[in-house]
């Protein structure tokens, strides 16, 4: 059976009219922003007995969210980067080349590629994820009250870094 092409494009249309739900159409990868106050670090992970582990330690879940599993259009691969310092562990969350070469030129680490983020807001539905720095060290928060306790702890708002996908309804 063919398809005629007036009915494709409607068809190619309504499925990008659903920006929000291209999580629920490809494989996903579930992430937890991990935060510890304490140290005031944060970082991504998106193995459960990991984030079961940090929970357990101490560290609070800042946000859940989903990665592409695999590349689409206008996303990018989300790198974890990792550097020890006199003020402790960093992470940075590149999602550019350019991003991940500077950081490597820092002194970073990659730690892997997590999955697939979306540089720009392609749809309302999106999870904003706010870029802060300190002095050489960067945050990485979603929730709105953890923004306010970074800001009050002296850390300064870069923007949004990039965006991810809500959870993909059932």
């Amino acid at each position: 059976m063919t398809i005629s092409r007036s009915i494709r494009a409607a068809l190619v249309a309504a499925f990008i009219s659903l920006g929000a739900t291209l999580a629920q159409a490809q494989q996903t990868v579930q992430t937890w922003l991990m935060l510890n106050q304490n140290s005031q670090e944060t970082f991504f992970v998106t193995d459960p007995a990991e984030q079961v582990r940090l929970t357990r330690a101490g560290w609070k879940v800042n946000g859940t969210a989903y990665l592409m599993a695999k590349a689409q259009p206008n996303t990018s691969a989300m790198q974890r980067l990792v550097k020890g310092s006199s003020h402790g562990t960093d992470r940075i969350f590149a999602i550019t080349t350019e991003q991940s070469i500077a950081a490597v030129k820092a002194g970073y680490t990659s730690e892997g590629v997590l999955g697939q983020a979306a540089a720009t807001p392609l749809t309302p539905a999106l999870i904003p994820v706010y870029h802060f720095v300190k002095d050489s060290m960067n945050l990485w928060l979603i929730d709105k009250a953890d923004q306010a306790w970074a800001e009050k702890a002296g850390w300064t708002l870069k923007g949004v870094a990039f965006w991810l996908w809500s959870k993909p309804s059932s």
